[in-house]
């Protein structure tokens, strides 16, 4: 419960008219990014209820309009929902962010540099255009559903799509690229008792300069 309150000064030396307008966000979710501190994620401050979001409250909203956007810069960080307003940014960079609910992204999500894990107990699906670019450094699969993580549009994954167990299920719908540049090639972990439903384009970063190369399936 938050409670606003102005005090304004009467008139002095007769009656007369006072206008007074003025605005406020009333935040009800503790878990709202305030952003007054820092950019820091893990920074208690920067959110509405002064402290880092956990699964205790379902979804974590960012908004925009304030003075900072968050990054999450280091560790884990473990949360159900995530909603990305139009116009603020979440920064994933160097870190993971474990998600068991949704991605609800109007602004932008970049995680080309971190990782997006997804460990929910129900099918999770990652929406079109859930991430800036479509670019994804990590995917992480530890959802625990029979219908798995499902794609809903193209993901470019420039690192690695593990997985944390066996029994595991990810359905690309023929969205999902493992992608290659100069200096990383994607890669797909251990897949014993997992299962990759629906075609992957598999790239290979190839220089410019002229020579002979074999190019194969390992």
């Amino acid at each position: 419960t938050y409670t606003i309150t102005y005090t304004i000064t009467p008139c002095v030396g007769g009656c007369g008219t006072l206008n007074y307008t003025t605005s406020a966000i009333v935040v009800i979710n503790p878990y709202t990014w305030t952003g007054g501190i820092s950019t820091d994620w893990n920074t208690a401050g920067n959110w509405a209820g002064n402290a880092v979001p956990t699964t205790a409250c379902p979804d974590v909203t960012i908004l925009s309009g304030v003075p900072y956007q968050p990054t999450l810069g280091f560790g884990i960080a473990t949360i159900q929902n995530i909603f990305i307003n139009s116009g603020a940014t979440l920064t994933v960079s160097n870190a993971t962010l474990q998600l068991s609910g949704t991605i609800n992204n109007s602004g932008t999500f970049d995680v080309s540099n971190g990782a997006i894990e997804l460990n929910g107990p129900g099918t999770q699906t990652i929406p079109a255009n859930a991430f800036q670019s479509n670019a994804l450094k990590d995917l992480i699969i530890s959802n625990s559903s029979s219908g798995g993580a499902v794609l809903s549009g193209i993901l470019d994954v420039y690192g690695s799509l593990t997985y944390t167990g066996t029994g595991m299920t990810l359905t690309t719908n023929d969205f999902l690229a493992l992608k290659s540049n100069a200096t990383n090639t994607a890669w797909v972990g251990d897949m014993t008792g997992n299962t990759i439903t629906g075609k992957v384009s598999v790239e290979r970063y190839i220089s410019s300069h002229k020579a002979w190369r074999f190019l194969s399936i390992p």
